[in-house]
């Protein structure tokens, strides 16, 4: 099982792929992440109705496209001809909901590493952990290092471990549960990522004295950015990542 900390440089990762700049967790946004010159980026999957694991955040369509319901209500062929551009700008109008292997290729190709949160329904998360990890097994084995998975859901951690037990794994925290530790540690998580709104620089520093790496969510301030640096966080998740990443004084 992997136990050595993350390695960031530049300290940021792309959330949602750069989505201050274009539609989140589309094609479009993760371009504009790699134009950035960004490392890492971070992104939702979750799966069709007829199981095929896609790139979006929320549950329903609504917000992020020009469809309407529950995603998982439908299939991955009809997904595609909704538009996931044009509520953003009219210039990204024809942006598609991408497949977890569209997105995976492009990355792999461009050389950038990706922070993939599992997002499932619960009693669904084992179906959709077993096609993510099959869809996913030919770059494990070539460059594990390259994908960090995570997820708010205990279960699903939990049935990660169990099919995927060496692959690398982060704790998310919104709130501070009053065993993370213990689950850090069971699960053998290799980062905590932690929600900004409850970081101090104590606990920042008793994650660190873990031997885990320590990644921040949702940065886009830059002195905010800067006092995060110097508590010895790894790195922040950003809407904008070229502007929170301060490069050091040569």
């Amino acid at each position: 099982m992997p136990t050595a900390p993350l390695h960031f440089n530049p300290p940021v990762i792309g959330h949602r792929g750069a989505c201050a700049y274009a539609p989140e967790n589309t094609m479009a946004s993760f371009v504009k992440a790699a134009q950035l010159k960004v490392k890492w980026v971070e992104f939702d999957v979750m799966p069709t109705s007829d199981g095929v694991p896609i790139i979006i955040h929320d549950d329903l369509l609504n917000r992020t496209t020009n469809g309407q319901g529950e995603v998982s209500r439908y299939s991955y062929s009809a997904l595609q001809s909704l538009d996931a551009g044009k509520w953003f700008d009219y210039a990204f109008s024809g942006e598609r909901i991408p497949s977890l292997m569209t997105v995976v290729q492009f990355l792999q190709e461009a050389k950038i590493s990706a922070n993939i949160e599992i997002k499932a329904l619960p009693e669904h998360e084992e179906s959709l952990i077993l096609r993510v990890m099959q869809e996913m097994q030919p770059y494990l084995s070539k460059a594990n290092e390259d994908f960090l998975f995570s997820s708010f859901s205990m279960n699903a951690l939990h049935l990660l471990r169990q099919i995927a037990p060496t692959c690398q794994m982060g704790l998310l925290l919104h709130a501070w549960e009053p065993d993370w530790q213990d689950i850090c540690h069971s699960l053998n998580c290799i980062s905590v990522h932690v929600n900004d709104e409850i970081i101090t620089e104590k606990t920042a520093q008793e994650i660190k004295s873990m031997g885990k790496s320590l990644l921040v969510y949702t940065v886009n301030d830059v002195k905010r950015a800067k006092e995060l640096y110097a508590w010895g966080v790894d790195a922040v998740f950003s809407d904008a990542p070229d502007k929170v990443y301060i490069p050091a004084t040569p």
